[in-house]
């Protein structure tokens, strides 16, 4: 029993399969952590039984609608409830059924694909023969066949396959995005054949697997194969590797069968086991909108316990005094010798009354928000569509929409971001020589910033990945060549140091190359060009086309190499080796390229004479933007081999640290290295990333880029894309002269660590004076910091000076950073309080992106990675400008603005309820009907409010993308501060006092309202003073939006109209289900002038102050907005009411022609101005590629084309400080006025 317990205690580390038919690992005694799952998945949130209590439970999650189903329960109590029932319970099943309804379609919809997965067929081997069987049937140790373009049904170990070379290809864009074919083998068993007889014997019991235990690491794998008898009586151990595995959710390519044992199925399998939710994220506007709930909540609570002391004290001092309530007589309710039952009663009684304060439908409104902005304007933005790779934007969230408007801080990968990740061979050095002619673009993109006379610009590429020209090296000319040995060495590596697969006709003009990353597939390009034409590669050969000379002659021969061992690149190595034996001469050969710092570490003491050469060449190309990588090699001893061989075994087959134990092995044998030389490959920027840059520094948000580059490629890429300017004082920290003392041994570890934090503590302090002095100067500073230096700043003692650093500078560059590097300074940046949003695309940067507040990602050449762990994903990083600029602002004014108004009119409704009450002692009277009160929030103020919500712009798009400085309001949260929310709580306040007085005491005072000598009734003053604040409330609403539609005068109008029409609808109903609305309206409010001439006055003083204070702000201190609106609506009128584009007249409707692959014909009327967005020609629009329906997107217009490298941003002294607030339309280069243009109509 003891050891039971303690073994479920345990944490297992690994496990131990057999390899069998049937169950084979059925585990019935172990522990449930140590059983092995079942091959059934279930993602969905709920089933039959749980649904019910799952997904209430989510919804009373909030606040609000725990608040709300309180009120409903109370309710039920006649008692202690003013209300009746239905009128609560009402709305409140409407809210949380259209919630619940929406899980249960999603949910739904993920168990439908669960029972396809499931039901899916595959092979499995019974003991004697291979049969079919669902997926849901297979167990842990069953050997399975899976046959081409089918997907492999869980985590599988190879065995065998129908190629000769025991390989297969496999396709992992459903776990990674990247659909290059990779590579995967089967177990090494030399001398045993893998056939139906062997699956029998291994299937007897005495076949095992040691594994580690099920985790969710995609590229990493530990295990150890033991066949035992009878196919070995002794036994034997073959290690096990991430080549060997296939994963669940990838395919078989290009490989008619494969045979493998299930290891992890079901929710062990890894790609189950990644598939939890991405961080839950919230935005800054939504957690302070909670805070205002919970402070409405506690308001509430204060007035009902006002209110229950009120009545209470009444009850039993003042009632006395109005012998017509006859109290003594009344129930507990109102019993004055009771005064606490009656002043619990009525606490309860107000707690319902008051519930108006707190709007029930604000989350189902701002939810259906949020969908129509992210899921319907952005996902549909034509100007964010990338037709070269058929790629629209995606928001694959809607809950940091407005988020994207108070963005200060940009943290951006380099490569593939701002770069296009597309390498081209450019150039080299072999032997100490530099090879290669022409300028890179970023090199012309500084000499055009400079002023410089720019050369002319070079060829295009000779072929894709490959723009070298050299004739020194070209038609073989290398061979005449002194240093022909080096020469050919360093083409050696470029074409065997590499893990490419090559794929069709084996001849140079129609091979085609699957590389795992751009530069590797430069590289083999470059060899085949160079004469070492990369043609076959087997499970354990690699056969290159060298050139060679036979009698004299040029020629070529075939040379194979057998892979003798693999040492894989990662982040943390910085380089990638391969051992191979050359079968025409029999020598064992290390090949390796890296970074220069790692494979200058480990060069030989003698042999190396032109390694300060080859490392003056990297600098200068670095300064030119080029990436630049080592070639190595080193001749290997037969017998030293044959040791360290026996070590790298030992290390592969160990089940714990796997990992650090290779890369212990490798430090080995990766040593006394020969320098061969140094490739530069060009990664060209892309397109529009200066634009977008300047345009977010005038902004005021500040970019940060973290690179893996070296210093001078970062600052020079930095100054190419405007990042860096003439003007700006760069601080650059770096320890690289303690770096060089600690590689020659100067000083050890230990005093590195000390001198160097002094070193850089020292640097950012001075960063700090310079940065305090910029600021006194209206300059711009910016700070460019290496790998180890940050690796210093980030620690707890320079942590603080160094983000205060970072925080006042306008751009920051970090250079040779590693991936966590960059996760951490997002997240340094991050806790400051300033919302970040990082960008990059590829797996390197899935902790930055999920660190921040927004994460975004670019579909590039680097897989999915990003898009997948991202919130927003495009093509390109020019169309930043347009997520933040654009869609971050509107929907930032949008929501806060909404729910600004949300809470301003629960106010002024509910006070006027509060007042009411206490107006009648805090008896619990009503003044409107029961059905008129539930429908305030549910249809007569709602829909105007999603109209300010999902249409509203203060300024046109293109403003907004011409004034950049725009974006500085929503960056500082202006519309959302707690002095705002104060003031139009304040107003709110107004217009609740402001109705009821002047319909109380001003319209009905209690004089005869009909001719006929009647007064109104508490029903009919009550119809009065609900027109009066929903007018007025409704007007308001029109008031806040800057931008009117069809759609804004439907709602809005029609909310008014509805009131009108369900109160003639009550009026007529039978009295149990209209109440108090019974034969109210129709024959005896409409029928008097007084109701129809009341209630316009007090709707119009309601909101007069409002009127007031925007005129005054408008003409005395106007913002920015308001002062190009006036400059948008001068120009308008200038041209004589028509659009800027195309001059398009407002509201023009033109007939689309549309032709697709799925339908044609022609769509009669579409409006080109309503979304503002610039209108085009239908004989201009294209069909889309990605076959998605026409929308309105599809007539906003192509997107607008900046040049890569536009002029210098001005000077310091002629714009505003990066960190000032405040902007005029002076200050600002803009469109103006044609001359015949008076100053007047600005």
């Amino acid at each position: 029993m003891v050891e039971r317990l303690r073994r479920k205690r345990a944490k297992p580390t690994a496990r131990k399969l057999v390899l069998g038919a049937g169950e084979p690992n059925d585990g019935k005694d172990l522990a449930k952590e140590f059983k092995c799952k079942d091959n059934s998945i279930c993602t969905g949130k709920y089933n039959v039984v749980t649904f019910a209590p799952k997904g209430l439970y989510e919804q009373f999650r909030r606040v609000a609608n725990l608040y709300f189903l309180s009120v409903a329960v109370i309710s039920l109590f006649p008692t202690v409830s003013p209300i009746q029932p239905y009128t609560t319970w009402t709305p409140l099943t409407m809210v949380i059924g259209l919630s619940l309804a929406k899980e249960a379609v999603e949910d739904y919809k993920r168990h439908v694909q669960d029972r396809v997965q499931n039901t899916s067929t595959t092979e499995r081997f019974n003991g004697e023969s291979f049969e079919n069987c669902e997926w849901h049937d297979l167990k842990v140790g069953n050997i399975v066949r899976v046959v081409r373009d089918q997907f492999f049904p869980c985590d599988l170990i190879m065995l065998d396959s129908s190629s000769d070379e025991n390989a297969c290809y496999v396709e992992t864009k459903n776990l990674d995005g990247e659909t290059n074919l990779k590579t995967k083998r089967s177990v090494d068993v030399a001398d045993l054949k893998f056939d139906r007889e062997t699956f029998a014997k291994m299937s007897e019991g005495k076949t095992f697997i040691e594994c580690e235990h099920p985790n969710n690491s995609l590229y990493t794998y530990s295990g150890n194969l033991s066949i035992g008898a009878p196919l070995y009586p002794n036994g034997k151990k073959v290690s096990l590797n991430p080549s060997n595995m296939l994963l669940r959710g990838s395919s078989l390519r290009n490989t008619e069968w494969i045979v493998g044992v299930c290891v992890y199925t079901g929710h062990d399998s890894k790609v189950m086991m990644n598939a939890t939710d991405t961080p839950s994220k919230r935005s800054h506007l939504e957690k302070q909108m909670d805070g205002v709930v919970i402070t409405m909540l506690i308001a509430l609570f204060v007035m009902s316990t006002a209110s229950a002391i009120y009545c209470s004290a009444w009850i039993g001092s003042g009632a006395k005094d109005h012998w017509y309530l006859a109290v003594h007589l009344q129930d507990v309710t109102f019993n004055p010798d009771n005064r606490t039952s009656v002043g619990v009663i009525a606490f309860f009684t107000s707690y319902v009354l008051y519930g108006y304060l707190i709007p029930i439908s604000l989350y189902v409104s701002l939810e259906l928000v949020k969908v129509f902005q992210g899921f319907v304007f952005l996902n549909k933005d034509r100007a964010m569509y990338h037709e070269e790779t058929d790629t629209p934007a995606l928001a694959r969230t809607t809950n940091l929409n407005e988020e994207l408007g108070m963005v200060h801080t940009v943290l951006s990968d380099k490569t593939g971001t701002l770069t296009c990740n597309t390498m081209e061979f450019f150039k080299c050095s072999i032997a100490g020589v530099a090879y290669g002619e022409g300028v890179t673009e970023i090199e012309r993109a500084i000499m055009q910033r400079k002023g410089e006379p720019l050369p002319p610009k070079n060829g295009d590429a000779i072929e894709p990945s490959f723009n070298f020209r050299d004739k020194r090296l070209e038609n073989g000319a290398w061979h005449k060549r002194s240093d022909a040995d080096i020469c050919r060495g360093f083409f050696r590596v470029l074409g065997i140091c590499q893990t490419v697969i090559p794929e069709g006709n084996p001849v140079p003009s129609e091979i085609v190359y699957q590389a795992e990353s751009p530069d590797e597939l430069a590289f083999v390009v470059a060899a085949k060009r160079f004469g070492f034409f990369f043609k076959h590669r087997s499970a354990t050969t690699i056969t290159v086309e060298e050139e060679a000379f036979n009698d004299g002659r040029p020629g070529t021969e075939d040379v194979t190499y057998t892979i003798l061992n693999t040492l894989e690149f990662t982040s943390a190595r910085k380089r990638m080796s391969v051992i191979v034996k050359s079968k025409n001469d029999g020598r064992i050969l290390l090949f390796t390229k890296g970074a220069d710092n790692v494979i200058y570490e480990r060069l030989s003491q003698n042999g190396n004479e032109f390694k300060d050469a080859t490392q003056e060449h990297m600098d200068a190309w670095a300064k030119c933007g080029l990436r630049t990588l080592c070639l190595a090699r080193r001749v290997i001893n037969p017998s030293e081999y044959a040791s360290w061989n026996e070590k790298f075994i030992e290390a592969s087959q160990a089940l714990q640290n796997r990992e650090e134990k290779l890369e212990e092995v490798a430090n080995l044998i990766e040593k006394d290295l020969t320098l061969l030389g140094s490739t530069a490959i060009e990664d060209k920027l892309q397109v529009g990333v200066p634009r977008t840059i300047e345009q977010l520094m005038k902004a005021n948000i500040a970019v940060w880029v973290l690179t893996g580059d070296k210093q001078d490629t970062a600052i020079n890429i930095g100054q190419a894309c405007s990042l860096i300017t003439p003007q700006m004082k760069v601080r650059v920290i770096n320890v690289e002269d303690l770096v060089k003392q600690e590689n020659n041994g100067e000083i050890d570890s230990a005093t590195f660590q000390r001198l160097a934090m002094a070193s850089v503590k020292q640097q950012i302090e001075a960063g700090l004076v310079d940065a305090e002095a910029a600021i006194q100067l209206d300059a711009d500073v910016g700070m460019v910091i290496d790998g180890r230096s940050l690796t210093l700043a980030l620690k707890p003692e320079l942590a603080g000076s160094f983000l205060a650093l970072g925080t006042k500078c306008s751009a920051v560059i970090c250079c040779r950073v590693s991936p966590l590097q960059k996760a951490l300074v997002t997240t340094l940046v991050k806790d400051s309080g300033r919302i970040t949003l990082a960008i990059g695309d590829g797996a390197n940067d899935v902790g930055m992106i999920q660190a921040a507040h927004i994460g975004v990602g670019i579909s590039g050449q680097e897989g999915m990675q990003a898009v997948m762990a991202s919130d927003f994903a495009f093509a390109q990083f020019r169309f930043l400008e347009r997520l933040l600029l654009l869609h971050g602002r509107y929907n930032y004014k949008r929501i806060a603005r909404m729910v600004t108004y949300f809470f301003f009119k629960n106010i002024a409704f509910g006070l006027t309820i509060f007042i009411f009450n206490m107006h009648t002692k805090a008896s619990g009277q009503t003044v409107y009907n029961d059905w008129l009160m539930s429908s305030f929030n549910i249809f007569f103020t709602n829909f105007p409010v999603l109209a300010l919500g999902i249409l509203d712009q203060d300024v046109k798009p293109q403003s907004s993308m011409e004034v950049p400085e725009l974006y500085r309001e929503t960056q500082a949260n202006s519309q959302f501060t707690s002095r705002r929310r104060l003031t139009w709580f304040a107003y709110g306040i107004y217009v609740a006092v402001v109705s009821f007085v002047m319909v109380f005491y001003g319209i009905h005072t209690g004089e005869a309202d009909a001719e006929s000598g009647q007064p109104f009734g508490l029903w009919e003053v009550g119809t009065t003073l609900y027109t009066a604040l929903l007018i007025a409330l409704n007007v308001q609403l029109g008031l806040l939006c800057n931008f009117w539609t069809l759609f804004h005068h439907v709602v809005i109008w029609g909310s008014i109209l509805l009131w009108f029409i369900l109160n003639m609808a009550l009026s007529e109903t039978e009295v149990y289900y209209s109440t108090y609305s019974y034969k109210t309206f129709l024959p005896i409010t409409s029928q008097v002038m007084k109701y129809w001439l009341g209630f316009w006055p007090v709707a119009i003083i309601s909101i007069w102050p409002y009127i007031a204070s925007i005129m005054f702000m408008r003409y005395f201190r106007p913002t920015l907005a308001d002062e190009v609106q006036d400059r948008d609506a001068a120009i308008r009128r200038s041209s004589g009411g028509k659009s800027e584009k195309e001059g398009v007249e407002p509201r023009q409707k033109v007939d689309v022609e549309l032709k697709s692959p799925r339908r044609s014909g022609t769509l009669h009327g579409v409006v080109v101005e309503s979304l503002g967005i610039a209108p085009v020609k239908a004989e201009e629009i294209k069909a889309p590629k990605h076959r998605r329906k026409l929308s309105f997107a599809d007539v906003w217009g192509k997107e607008t084309q900046f040049p890569d490298v536009p002029g210098g941003r001005r000077s310091s002294q002629d714009r505003t400080p990066t960190h000032s607030r405040g902007v005029s339309l002076e200050s600002l280069s803009l469109p103006t006025l044609p001359e015949d243009r008076s100053a007047r109509d600005l």
